[in-house]
């Protein structure tokens, strides 16, 4: 009856049990991520009585959860999938629309600017057109801008989303932590028995965090669980857990970067996390962000240095050199941005590295790293970011500036102490269409016009014809002066075949070119191209004319006559070869130039080197030609020995005829130019003469030295010099208005206006203008006063100079007078020798350098820098003349040349401005297709993990409800046998009393 009872009893306790685990199911079917629980039963021990094993109930052996690790494992592996390639599609379709739409791309803003510029093709002459131009230039610009505004914008929401998902990882590891610890108590308090609720918890969080980010779990005994993340990484050890946060990256201070903090280790783990959220982002930023910026960036330097460039070989409405029409890509401070150093560097922080662009449409869209790997201070290596290629492997020469050219680049390192170990992250297209603008801003600056044109003589003979000309390179020394070629050239024909360049800056007396060309060979029938092309030939140029400190006093006779010296001093000139092939250098013997050498000796002793052809030739400018008030003498000059200023009866056989016989008082430059041309001692020494009224400029067509003797009243003379203008260069604020020579400017207002300057053979210095000048005068003398106190040494006075664009220029002038009644001053000026070294020669000067070549001279290439062509029958005597254009107003030839842009493939040498953004954009879209698909495909995947984890582990209401019903009827059935075993015990009971 016991056994009964217990029986009953053991039964309604298995039953009630059951009861409680199908509605702790029941209560929990909408609980996310819960797992349904089972009862197992288990038989209790049998009873061996009167030969038989009898049954004594029923215990409950385990409540354990429906649970199988494999689904869920993959489960988390689709989640964190499926939320990658969702955050990646959501950010890239916000960049696809902004790119593509027609209101803020890019294109429609191209097509408005090219559209406006053949509007100002077709109708040159029109200002307003102009201004359209200006206008949708300024349009395109903001478009530019515009979206990298939206673009920094979305980089900074990515920031903060990657901070707050951070947080959440860190706090999500932090409860995974707390359960496993929670999880193994329970587990030992239970004898192993595992608490289900805390371990669904547990996956809950892990399923969470998988939507964060990509996860490795692994188990250890008592159910506790590691989660690791990126390279494994420990985000959870047992009951510890460690921090995810995100900081400033370490290179780039604008992206933030996502740090693994264990303790006191701090480990950037940024390239390492994939998968979730996280990595969705990560992705977007590498897929989408980077390259859309640096794409629009690389589009738009292409379009500002080819526009730029163009534009610059144009003259504008005023007959002006054109500007850069959009702002320069090279401005100082664009090229220190494009370089950060890696916070982590060695201090101290003075490393000063820029980046020039040299080809913008030779830039691909990566970025580069520069490291300083080691083991010396000294060698680096520079990395492409989005192939992993080592582009260079050098060492710093130990002397700066130092530079290296890449991918279309340059790297110039300016200073500072390079260390082992430092990184640095260049950027070269990384926000540029954030620094497009538009430079100039009035109608008249639109250059669109030629700066040459060209003309046949009305009196050839032959069907010679020669084409509009080609400028290509407004850098060389032909097109460097304002307003005028340099000079204006005469193309001469000797023969059918034959013809000469000839310098026409004087169309009296044309004569050679320096260096000359001449005899050149001209095929018939045929377009032959007149210039020479860019052999890859390099010329040097030497300082020219040295001003003493003052004319050489000369007394008459018996004193001993006193020749005047050029000044030039010894100077030791070396030739070197570099072999392409192999890297290695022949240097030549030095070359020392003897003391007071003419340009003509030195030229002479130059060009019997290998590789080399010198030249010379010699210039001067007289100016200032005075008289004195109380004139007792007449002023009298002799050049090279020869009088200009006698007087000659009608049988003379020095001059040729037609020669200015009377000598005027005052002396003018236009007399003493005529005289020299007519000389016919002149025209054996090759010595020629031209006069704009004011300037009488003499020329030594063979280098030799040009020396003046001058005799007359104290009052009686005029200024000399080498006819060089130095330069100034702004090297702080510009002026609001451009300066002119017949107006004030008030320094005092904005600024600092500091300007530096070249001085041959000095080096360089600086001027600070600070004062108020209310005339072009008081300008002019504010200038020169600057200028006389800058340090360098000068003879005479400074003839200091405005040009039409306000630049600033001026050069020594000095005075040569008479002496009265008693000698004379004499004058002797050297010229200046064009070094031209074939392919792979350079020219070096060896310490210490003299006033003949600067220390380290600049070669240049040999041509012209626009080419012209002639074609036809040419006879002897035909004459071509090619000239500054005088006509920018209607002239549109350099606008046909802008306009030709537009189709031109200056991207990468294969694309066009609009097909390179229309790549771009067809890029970036099929990313964000891709996206998409992935997104859902990954979606069905992870639908149907979960549809698989729920029909293993989910609560099934039918099926529950059954099995409540099943337990309910065991429940009432294990009720009545206890009853029966009551009732037995009570008819025992009854029996007995």
């Amino acid at each position: 009856m016991a056994e009964l009872l217990n029986i009953g009893i053991s039964g309604l306790k298995a039953q009630q049990a059951a009861l409680s685990v199908t509605g702790h199911n029941i209560t929990n079917a909408g609980t996310e991520g819960y797992s349904r629980q089972q009862v197992s039963f288990n038989e209790n021990n049998p009873q061996f009585k009167a030969g038989n094993w009898i049954g004594s109930g029923v215990n409950v052996n385990s409540v354990r959860r429906v649970y199988d690790q494999f689904l869920t494992e993959q489960l988390r592996r689709d989640t964190s999938t499926f939320n990658e390639f969702d955050t990646l599609a959501t950010n890239a379709e916000q960049i696809d629309s902004l790119l593509a739409d027609p209101g803020t791309g890019i294109q429609p803003g191209l097509e408005r600017m090219f559209g406006a510029l053949q509007s100002t093709v077709d109708d040159p002459s029109s200002l307003p057109a102009r201004e359209v131009l200006i206008s949708e230039a300024n349009g395109l610009a903001d478009r530019f801008s515009s979206i990298n505004d939206r673009l920094v914008e979305q980089n900074e929401v990515i920031n903060g989303q990657m901070e707050v998902i951070a947080g959440q990882v860190s706090t999500i590891a932090e409860s995974i932590a707390e359960l496993n610890e929670q999880i193994q108590f329970a587990t030992a308090s239970a004898q192993g028995t595992e608490p289900s609720d805390l371990l669904d918890q547990r996956d809950q969080l892990l399923k969470e965090l998988s939507e964060l980010v990509e996860v490795n779990v692994s188990e250890q005994d008592d159910s506790v669980i590691n989660v690791f993340i990126g390279n494994g990484q420990a985000l959870v050890i047992g009951n510890d857990f460690n921090e995810l946060y995100t900081d400033q990256g370490a290179q780039d201070p604008g992206r933030s970067d996502l740090y693994f903090r264990k303790g006191d280790t701090i480990q950037n783990i940024t390239d390492q996390l994939q998968g979730g959220q996280l990595g969705g982002i990560l992705d977007f930023r590498e897929q989408v962000l980077d390259p859309t910026i640096n794409g629009l960036g690389r589009i738009a330097l292409v379009i500002s240095q080819t526009f730029n460039e163009q534009h610059q070989k144009g003259i504008d409405y005023n007959g002006l050199k054109g500007e850069r029409f959009f702002e320069d890509i090279n401005a100082p401070a664009k090229t220190y941005q494009r370089i950060l150093g890696d916070r982590n560097n060695a201090d101290p922080d003075d490393r000063l590295i820029s980046i020039h662009i040299t080809d913008a449409g030779a830039l691909s869209t990566s970025d580069y790293r520069l490291e300083f790997p080691g083991p010396d201070d000294f060698t680096y290596r520079v990395i492409r970011e989005s192939d992993g290629e080592v582009l260079e492997t050098s060492a710093l020469s130990g002397e700066f500036p130092d530079s290296i050219e890449i991918d279309g680049f340059e790297i110039r390192f300016e200073g500072g102490s390079f260390q082992q170990g430092d990184d640095f992250l260049i950027q070269p297209t990384r926000n540029e269409s954030a620094n497009v603008e538009v430079n100039i801003t009035r109608a008249e600056q639109v250059a669109l016009a030629s700066p040459i044109s060209t003309d046949a003589a009305i009196g050839n003979n032959g069907s010679g014809i020669i084409t509009q000309g080609e400028v290509y390179d407004v850098d060389t020394p032909y097109l460097s002066q304002e307003g005028e070629l340099n000079p204006p050239i005469l193309i001469r024909f000797t023969s059918p075949n034959r013809y000469d360049v000839l310098d026409n800056s004087d169309p009296g007396n044309p004569i050679p070119l320096f260096p000359p060309l001449m005899n050149q060979v001209y095929t018939p029938g045929i377009s032959n191209s007149i210039l020479p092309i860019d052999e890859g030939k390099t010329a040097f140029t030497s300082f020219g004319g040295y001003l003493p400190a003052a004319p050489t006093y000369q007394a008459p006779p018996p004193a001993a006559t006193v020749n005047a010296g050029n000044g030039f001093f010894p100077e030791r000139i070396g030739i070197s070869f570099t072999n392409p092939e192999s890297g290695q250098s022949f240097s030549q013997p030095i070359l020392t130039t003897p003391y007071q050498a003419s340009a003509r000796e030195i030229a002479a002793s130059l060009s019997q080197r290998e590789g080399v052809e010198a030249v010379a030739r010699t210039t001067v400018e007289l100016t200032d030609f005075t008289s004195d008030p109380n004139p007792f003498l007449n002023l009298g000059v002799s050049l090279n020995g020869i009088e200009l200023t006698d007087s000659l009866g009608p049988n003379q056989n020095k001059y040729d005829p037609g020669y200015p016989e009377q000598v005027p008082d005052p002396i003018t430059p236009d007399f003493l130019a005529d005289r020299i041309n007519a000389s016919r001692d002149m025209q054996d020494l090759g010595i020629v003469a031209r006069s704009d009224g004011v300037t009488l400029t003499v020329i030594a067509l063979n280098g030799d030295d040009l020396s003046f003797d001058v005799t007359g009243d104290p009052g009686d003379g005029f200024s000399i010099s080498n006819g060089q203008d130095i330069q100034l260069r702004e090297t702080g604020a510009a002026p609001a208005t451009e300066l002119n020579e017949f107006s004030g400017f008030d320094f005092t207002n904005g600024g600092p206006y500091t300007y530096e300057f070249d001085v041959p053979g000095q080096g360089v210095f600086n001027i600070e203008m600070t004062g108020n000048y209310t005339s072009g005068n008081d300008l002019l003398a504010g200038f020169r006063t600057e200028l006389e106190r800058a340090g360098f040494s000068f003879s005479g006075n400074l003839d200091v100079a405005i040009n039409e664009r306000g630049e600033v220029s001026f050069q020594p002038r000095l005075p040569v007078n008479g002496t009265g009644p008693n000698g004379s001053n004499k004058i002797a000026m050297g010229g200046q020798v064009k070094v031209v070294v074939d392919p792979n020669y350079s020219l070096d000067i060896a310490p210490p350098g003299n006033n003949l070549f600067p220390e380290q001279p600049v070669g240049e290439d040999v041509h012209f820098g626009y080419q012209v062509e002639i074609s036809g029958l040419a006879a002897a005597g035909d004459e071509f003349s090619v000239n500054f254009n005088q006509d920018g107003t209607s002239d549109s030839r350099n606008g046909i040349s802008l306009a030709a842009l537009q189709s031109e493939d200056t991207v990468a040498g294969n694309t066009s401005y609009s097909e390179s953004y229309a790549r771009l954009v067809e890029t970036l879209g099929s990313v964000t297709s891709r996206a998409q698909i992935n997104r859902d495909s990954s979606e069905v995947l992870l639908r149907n993990s979960q549809n698989a984890v729920s029909s293993t582990s989910g609560v099934n209401l039918d099926e529950e409800a059954a099995a409540l019903i099943q337990y309910e009827l065991a429940y009432n059935a294990s009720a009545q046998v206890i009853q029966v075993a009551r009732q037995i015990f009570d008819t025992l009971i009854g029996t007995f009393r």
